[in-house]
């Protein structure tokens, strides 16, 4: 399935390719995007699910050569399993999100040969910023245990966004709320 999946994602890539066009900054000043996805606890069956918004707030080239654009992002994941057999039940839930500054370098934006146009297509970015986690769980047995941890700190984000058009794209991004380390897979549509 995983493969079938990857083998999928990669011809819609090469496909899509003479689709975009070039020359443009793939998230540029005033864009508007929204992310929502799932995480890798989703495939083996916790619900897992993240997601986003973001405004970018001005372009720049530095040394004529490589393009950025900063923006501000808020975003969140929510993480929650669930086990139980005939003696015991374990429940764990996660919830963290935060507000970041964001840079994504365009690719778009460079003068890329014909063939090589396609990476135009590809918009790493990471972000850095404020946010907190709240982390429960409960293990019930003889002892009934529960843990409840809220905290607050130092927050990062890094991905990249493949688009198949100017508006939509499919992104994989993985963020660090503190204690937990959030993945996503997912869509991300731009205004």
């Amino acid at each position: 399935m995983k493969r079938t999946l990857f083998i999928f994602l990669i011809l819609l890539m090469l496909c899509s390719a003479p689709l975009f066009s070039q020359g443009e900054y793939v998230m540029g000043k005033n864009d508007l995007a929204f992310t929502a996805g799932v995480g890798s606890g989703f495939f083996s069956g916790a619900i897992d699910v993240s997601g986003g918004i973001e405004y970018i707030v001005a372009e720049h080239e530095v040394g004529d050569k490589l393009p950025l654009s900063y923006g501000v992002a808020g975003k969140f994941n929510y993480y929650r399993y669930n086990y139980q057999n005939y003696t015991e039940a374990y429940h764990y839930t996660y919830i963290g999100g935060g507000g970041f500054g964001t840079v994504h370098f365009g690719l778009n934006a460079l003068d890329l040969e014909k063939d090589m146009r396609w990476l135009g297509n590809f918009d790493p970015y990471v972000g850095l910023g404020i946010g907190f986690f709240n982390y429960s769980n409960t293990y019930d047995d003889d002892l009934n245990n529960t843990y409840d941890r809220f905290q607050m700190g130092l927050r990062s984000i890094g991905g990249v966004n493949y688009f198949f058009s100017p508006n939509f794209a499919v992104t994989l991004e993985g963020g660090y709320y503190g204690r937990w380390g959030g993945g996503l897979i997912g869509v991300l549509f731009k205004w």
